[in-house]
């Protein structure tokens, strides 16, 4: 892997993607100690941009990046400028940001899942909401410019808004004449128009976004005559072609109206999409979405982990120097940088100064330097004379340290030292300029082994409610099919001792239980007398015991089976075990046709594994067995969540069992 090219304190590991707002990468910000954190770093470079206008805007905004925490924003990590470039980093986020996911959807014919899109709406306006209650400088935090590139999805499923620092400089660049066709239809008119921010801005990004989502189609940049309301009205979902359901239709008219007529604030906004998503029975989940992210990206996901174990591997620069303030007489244009520099492509440059600006630099820490060794001489020099006691061998010596320090060098004389350092011959050895490429290369390691474990644990935590479940459902299943077959133990019989017709002698290397030994009958020939010792006490043992009744078994309570368990109420239950009856559907409404499917006259059959509970209703649903594709699968699951069954019962009592339904699509 090559090296990685330098930006400012940054190595840019890899360029992730461009849009109108500029380049976004995968960085690592080196430090004096190394590697000191992997970031997702925003290079405002976009088309027409003006750099050094937008830093003048948003230079002193660094405090809102430390005040903004919540889990649905971009947690800032840094805020600055190299040359003319503004640039925001954050915590690295292993996704996509919302422009690029709904531009695979539309690629891929998978339209965003009607559930998805609630969800990405709810949680956007969580964070606006959020920071709508934290105050910097005594004023709330409102964003101002939500559009999709500051909108990232993770690949677990999370939402997170970035860009609060730098969006009043992009709303004042906007009201100055820049601006991109793609991100007009996000922003309000009146922030278009160069309006101060006001609540109700975010609310119109907001429904702009939703209205996206839920129709795959982008909102036209410029409202019709009579405003959005009719083309709102005659809207259809992109998954199933069906129109817009009407509570969120209304919601959409509120947030595209004039400011006058618009939900007022993004809190009051997601108040009223979260009372939708309850009234109307939506139950998006993170895991979900963390789904439908993986098929979309799935390759891309698998190409950045092997990127990301090559980066642990890879060679890196000795040390990266601090940005170096261009200077006043730059050879190039402002305009011209850009080209110069291969910024656009990927290829930042690094931020070393030239020779020649190295040697104009000021002369002052020389100055330093010599007043430093000055110093040293004048305090060696008192210590001798204070200590008088010392022998001619002392002043000696003390003299020979002090002379070197004493006479003053010029510019050309000037030993190649840091600036204020003593004589190299009195200091010793000298330190080391920074850290080796081992060490940064293992800080690089530390950091991405950091950030799998911190991802292994978030999707272990999404996964951990499913486990645990599932876990329960065997736990049930097992305990449901021993329970009839399972019977109390009895107590083991003994059988009286019936006489040998052959005389027969216990083996003395088996031991058995009294009621299986072989009875030993005396031989009428035979005389206690005439046989040897040893035999002659085994028989009488052996008679002994015969001529003894069995002595009593008694079981322990502890070996007792106890009584089978009632089943209950809302027990779960494996469908097909005795006495159980499978829940029945009663009503399976009509599942919507995915639009692109329809088109091209598709037909598919989904199995769905439904979890119904004892009132008939369900609570889970998920697909079982090969993917159908074109949207057939959310469908079908969405049709599934909606039905309504008989509840399966176990022994007449109502009870949770899992089935299976088949739905079919055919055009």
């Amino acid at each position: 892997m090559n090296i990685p090219e330098e930006f400012g304190n940054y190595l840019l590991l890899k360029k992730l993607t461009e849009d109108p707002l500029g380049e976004t990468f995968r960085a690592g910000k080196v430090g004096k100690e190394g590697m000191e954190q992997v970031v997702l770093l925003r290079v405002f470079n976009g088309k027409g941009m003006d750099g050094e206008a937008l830093w003048q805007k948003v230079s002193g905004r660094a405090a809102v990046q430390q005040a903004l925490r919540s889990p649905n924003i971009g947690s800032g990590a840094d805020l600055g400028k190299v040359r003319s470039f503004p640039y925001a980093a954050y915590d690295y986020i292993s996704g996509k940001n919302l422009a690029t996911v709904l531009a695979q959807a539309d690629r891929q014919g998978s339209p965003v899942p009607t559930d998805h899109a609630l969800l990405i709406a709810e949680r956007l306006a969580l964070a606006l909401a959020a920071a709508a209650e934290t105050r910097v400088q005594d004023e709330r935090v409102l964003h101002g410019f939500v559009a999709p590139h500051l909108v990232m999805i993770s690949n677990e499923g999370e939402t997170r808004l970035v860009g609060f620092e730098v969006a009043p400089g992009l709303r004042a660049l906007t009201a100055g004449g820049w601006n991109d066709e793609a991100l007009k239809p996000y922003l309000a008119p009146e922030a278009l128009a160069g309006a101060p921010i006001s609540k109700a801005d975010d609310v119109w990004s907001l429904g702009a976004i939703l209205y996206e989502l839920l129709t795959g189609e982008r909102l036209p940049a410029t409202a019709p005559a009579g405003g959005f309301g009719a083309l709102i009205d005659g809207a259809m979902l992109a998954n199933d072609g069906t129109p817009l359901p009407a509570a969120v239709a209304a919601l959409l008219k509120k947030s595209l109206a004039p400011a006058d007529q618009r939900v007022g604030d993004a809190v009051s906004w997601h108040k009223a999409l979260s009372k939708l998503m309850i009234d109307g029975h939506y139950s998006p989940t993170t895991f979900n979405l963390a789904f439908f992210m993986h098929s979309l990206f799935r390759d891309e996901i698998e190409r950045e982990n092997r990127e990301i174990e090559a980066e642990r591997r890879m060679d890196v620069p000795q040390r990266v120097a601090a940005p170096v303030p261009v200077p006043a007489a730059a050879p190039a244009p402002i305009q011209d940088f850009r080209e110069s520099t291969g910024v656009r492509q990927g290829t930042l440059p690094g931020v070393q100064a030239p020779v020649a600006a190295q040697a104009a630099r000021s002369k002052a820490p020389l100055f330093i330097g010599i007043a430093a060794a000055t110093l040293i001489a004048v305090g060696a020099g008192a210590w001798v004379v204070l200590s008088g006691s010392g022998g001619k061998e002392t002043q000696a010596a003390a003299a020979a340290n002090t002379v070197p320090s004493a006479v003053p060098m010029n510019a050309a004389a000037q030993p190649a030292v840091m600036p204020g350092a003593m004589d190299p011959a009195a200091a010793g050895p000298a330190a080391p300029a920074g850290p080796s490429p081992e060490e940064i290369q293992a800080q690089i390691q530390a950091m991405f082994e950091a950030r799998s474990q911190e991802m292994e644990a978030k999707l272990k935590t999404q996964y951990d409610d499913r486990i645990k479940q599932l876990q329960q459902q065997l736990q049930d299943s097992k305990r449901a099919a021993a329970e009839p077959v399972r019977q109390p133990e009895r107590p083991a019989l003994v059988t009286p001792p019936e006489p040998s017709p052959t005389p027969a002698e216990p083996k003395p290397t088996l031991r058995q239980e009294p009621a299986a030994a072989a009875p030993v009958i005396p031989s009428p020939n035979l005389s206690a007398g005439s046989q040897q010792p040893a035999a002659g006490t085994q028989q009488e043992a052996a008679r002994t015991t015969a001529s003894q009744p069995p002595a009593p078994v008694t079981t322990a309570p502890a070996t007792q089976a106890p009584a089978p368990r009632q089943v209950q109420t809302g027990d779960l239950v494996s469908a097909g075990s005795p006495g159980s009856v499978a829940p029945k559907i009663r009503v399976l409404p009509d599942p919507r046709y995915p639009t692109a499917a329809q088109k091209m006259k598709r037909s598919a059959e989904v199995a769905v594994r439904v979890l119904v509970d004892e009132s008939g209703r369900v609570l889970d649903a998920e697909r079982v067995g090969n993917k159908a594709g074109m949207g057939f699968d959310e469908a079908a699951v969405e049709a599934a969540r909606r039905a309504s069954f008989q509840p399966a019962t176990k022994d007449g009592v109502r009870v949770k069992m899992w089935t299976t339904v088949r739905i079919k699509f055919t055009p």
